[in-house]
């Protein structure tokens, strides 16, 4: 893939996180920064892909990317991390696999219907596995506040004070 095709993937990437962020409400200060980790996550995915990588290594690491530049940026300018990321992952949505899977379960094609959903679900697990790996790295040694509660079930309930 040469440095035209990358730069050119990195402008659709940048259209369509952008344009979800418009659909979800980002605030349009907001936008261009969504657009670009959304870019920067697609690009590396596709420049992985055209390197020979597994796709679903591929989308892992473009998810990842998103992940470090989303959760870095919603710290920088104070604003919820899903903001960046949610609209950066987008691009990476295994939409033709799905589809796929669906076009071949309409023609009895079970077994190769089959391979195509494990296919859709291992890039589904490798975008939230991204995401996740992304938190856990950035958030590893958090300890300025240690007592910070940080899970919904561990809030209100009788013995809190």
């Amino acid at each position: 893939m040469s440095g035209v095709d990358l730069l050119e993937q990195g402008v659709w990437g940048f259209l369509a996180t952008a344009g979800f962020g418009v659909l979800f409400n980002v605030p349009l200060a907001m936008l261009p920064v969504c657009g670009f980790t959304g870019a920067m996550g697609h690009m590396w995915r596709q420049a992985l892909l055209a390197g020979g990588a597994h796709p679903v290594a591929a989308t892992f690491v473009g998810a990842l990317i998103v992940g470090l530049l989303g959760y870095s940026q919603a710290r920088f300018f104070h604003v919820p991390r899903l903001i960046f990321t949610v609209t950066g992952i987008i691009p990476m949505v295994p939409g033709v696999p799905a589809f796929e899977t669906v076009v071949f379960f309409m023609r009895d094609d079970i077994p190769t219907g089959l391979e195509s959903a494990v296919l859709t679900g291992l890039l589904v697990s490798a975008i939230s596995a991204g995401l996740v790996a992304a938190r856990l790295l950035l958030t590893l040694g958090d300890t300025a506040s240690p007592h910070h509660v940080r899970g919904l079930w561990q809030r209100g309930g009788p013995d809190r004070k």
